[in-house]
């Protein structure tokens, strides 16, 4: 082999030291020498995670899109319940509209408030029954029943819509046979109005409070006669609802009666004149429109005055 000028020799060949008898140390990873050293826990640990990544990634999206989905389903089922919900409680309304009266919306609106009926019970529980004890000859039997009678009289002449629209029928059964046609003829006039209420059709009273007593004794009559004497006192307060300059009291109107009512001993009694009977009655009127009045119609009067400026009939 032939050298060019300024040369020492010939390159030397990378792979002529093998020929000269020395080993070249080949890396571990080409002769696959170290499959045999087993792995650590840390290294089997870090294959397992990164084999495992894809896995992951696709089991989080889906596990993601899953609780979407779920959200927009319930969010969308309550919203559905809270429409029909809203839709169901204004029909209902619409249908059966509350009677107490609004004075803004959704607040309702006391008409007793600044009365002296703020602290009245409200219609019959108004009306309550003194103990009955036996008042010889009427045993506490005949008492309470005789109470009982009047209690349900009360109601029907001041707060029964039979008696308010002008039916007196329901009433006059309550009395003694021979009384009803007695007190038929009141009807016929203004005259009942000191133990019973017509209001009519044409207005209404929205709420009706009661407040007074009912006390008895037995009396002789004057064909010596035992009798049970029973003597109501009350007053009837009724709202109107009715526009109003001064708040409290302009939709209120008021009766106070006083009515004796008469249970004789029915022991050999005709049949006739057996049970409950009216004798007497008084009332006074506050705030009531007497022209309606004069024409049996308790119907409050459009109140313009100061405050105390009831005017009776």
């Amino acid at each position: 082999m032939s050298t060019e000028p300024g040369t020492t020799g010939p390159e030397p060949d990378p792979y002529a030291v093998a020929s000269r008898g020395q080993e070249i140390q080949l890396p571990s990873w080409m002769t696959g020498a170290d499959a045999d050293v087993p792995l650590t826990r840390a290294e089997r640990f870090r294959m397992v995670w990164s084999r495992q990544r894809g896995k992951r990634r696709v089991a989080f999206v889906v596990m993601l899109a899953l609780a979407l989905i779920g959200g927009t389903v319930v969010l969308g089922r309550v919203t559905v319940d809270r429409v029909r919900g809203g839709t169901a409680t204004a029909a209902s309304a619409e249908a059966s509209p509350s009677p107490v009266p609004l004075s803004r919306v959704g607040e309702p609106r006391d008409l007793f408030a600044g009365t002296l009926g703020a602290d009245f019970a409200v219609g019959e529980a108004g009306i309550v029954l003194p103990q009955a004890t036996a008042q010889p000859p009427f045993t506490a039997r005949e008492v309470a029943a005789a109470l009982t009678r009047v209690r349900a009289a009360l109601i029907q002449a001041r707060l029964d819509l039979y008696m308010i629209l002008g039916d007196t029928e329901p009433f006059l059964a309550l009395l003694a046979p021979a009384a009803r046609a007695q007190l038929r003829t009141d009807f016929e006039d203004s005259s009942f109005l000191n133990y019973a209420t017509r209001i009519g059709s044409q207005d209404r009273a929205d709420e009706i409070r009661v407040q007074g007593e009912m006390r008895y004794r037995v009396v002789t009559g004057d064909d010596g006669r035992p009798i049970l004497r029973i003597t109501t006192e009350y007053v009837w307060m009724y709202a109107f609802d009715v526009p109003r300059t001064t708040p409290g009291r302009a939709g209120i109107a008021a009766i106070r009666d006083r009515v004796v009512w008469e249970v004789p001993r029915s022991e050999g009694l005709p049949a006739a004149k057996r049970g409950l009977w009216l004798v007497s009655a008084q009332a006074s009127t506050n705030n009531v429109n007497c022209a309606r009045l004069d024409e049996g119609f308790f119907v409050v009067e459009p109140w313009m005055g100061g405050p105390g400026s009831f005017q009776p009939c």
